[in-house]
């Protein structure tokens, strides 16, 4: 069976203190570790506040994994509470973009960029 799994790396800018975006960062992965997709296989965020951004790198078993996660955690009180305080400006696959997350993209109201075409070339983990 082919791997189906995939990274993501998004990148916010921060509108709120960087202790603020700190504890939305940290409420919304405390809910999407104990109620959100299981497909959702690493869930990290870095927060720089020298330069007023964040950064988050997410794994995803699959491209259902990567649709059902925002389909779940998208309504939640925790995902509104971290848009009010840092916006979501680039969405970089590393890998190709799967079909499917391109169609499900295209009918939502993400409004980040979106950066595709990132073909793995090299590489192993263990």
């Amino acid at each position: 069976m082919p791997d189906t799994s995939f990274t993501v790396y998004n990148r916010y800018v921060l509108l709120a203190p960087p202790e603020a975006c700190t504890e939305a960062f940290a409420a919304l992965v405390a809910r999407v570790r104990s109620e959100g997709h299981p497909g959702v296989l690493r869930y990290r965020f870095f927060l720089n506040p020298h330069n007023a951004t964040a950064l988050g790198l997410i794994d995803y078993a699959s491209p259902a994994a990567w649709i059902g996660h925002h389909e779940i955690a998208m309504p939640w009180p925790e995902m509104k509470a971290l848009h009010g305080l840092a916006r979501l400006e680039e969405i970089t696959f590393l890998g190709e973009a799967p079909d499917e997350v391109r169609a499900w993209l295209e009918g939502s109201t993400l409004a980040a960029h979106l950066n595709t075409g990132n073909a793995a070339i090299a590489g192993f983990h263990r």
